[in-house]
């Protein structure tokens, strides 16, 4: 069992390169190992770039066509990034004059598996649309090794995928309260509006029954002036009776 083995039905030819590297790793054949990755990573480069990349075109010129891609995303920014540690790595591993299979380079030639697995990843989920589940896959080194898938890679993936879930739901949840907060804001706004031409029909009306009342209390006013007057003098008749009998 290989750490590529998702390949398989994406792209046999990348799981049969992508295998032979890890053969030759675990034979320590560790310069091979970096120089197989390096072609792994120029074919899986190759298959990104389609039509724009011609026949005869370079490692480097397919890179340097992707580099220019305008607003790349933060995933094709990675990718580009473990392409160009691969080629780098091939490279020199192909060129170098001295033997390279020692610890040193050991330790290479696994970073170099661990970025061609992060970058198929990446080609399987965002080029060839397969499942967004195989972003949750760790490279498993006892699997390497052993062909047997370790207990702790198990558990990374299972906890990466439910936190992964967690976080979905809480953009869910936090989506729908926006939407809904949203909503009811724009209920309150039209409710608003309503409420303020009902007032102004109420002012309307409070401003006609203020006007009828000052009619009436001027109507009111002037029969009380008279009858005040008429009083006035009936209590003066009064007083001067008193004060002159007959």
């Amino acid at each position: 069992m290989s750490n590529f083995e998702f390949l398989k039905n994406i792209n046999k030819d990348l799981f049969l390169l992508a295998s032979e590297a890890e053969k030759l790793f675990k034979d320590g054949y560790f310069e091979q190992c970096m120089s197989q990755t390096r072609r792994f990573a120029e074919n899986m480069c190759r298959l990104v770039m389609q039509d724009r990349a011609q026949p005869s075109d370079s490692f480097d010129m397919m890179l340097a066509t992707l580099k220019d891609t305008p607003s790349p995303s933060e995933e094709e920014k990675e990718f580009l990034d473990d392409l160009y540690f691969l080629k780098k790595a091939g490279n020199e591993a192909a060129h170098s004059i001295k033997s390279g299979n020692n610890a040193d380079a050991g330790k290479k030639a696994l970073e170099c598996l661990e970025r061609a697995f992060e970058s198929s990843l990446n080609f399987a989920v965002f080029f060839c649309k397969s499942d967004s589940k195989l972003l949750n896959l760790v490279f498993d080194e006892e699997l390497l090794m052993t062909g047997r898938k370790s207990e702790a890679a198990a558990l990374q993936e299972e906890y990466t995928a439910r936190k992964k879930k967690e976080l979905a739901e809480n953009k869910n949840k936090k989506n729908s309260s926006k939407t809904a907060l949203k909503e009811k804001s724009q209920k309150v706004r039209k409710k608003s509006k309503k409420t303020n031409l009902e007032l102004y029909e109420e002012y309307l009306e409070a401003k006609k029954e203020r006007q009828k009342k000052n009619k009436m209390f001027k109507n009111k006013s002037l029969l009380r002036e008279i009858a005040e007057t008429i009083l006035a003098g009936i209590i003066i008749y009064i007083g001067y009776l008193l004060i002159f009998p007959k």
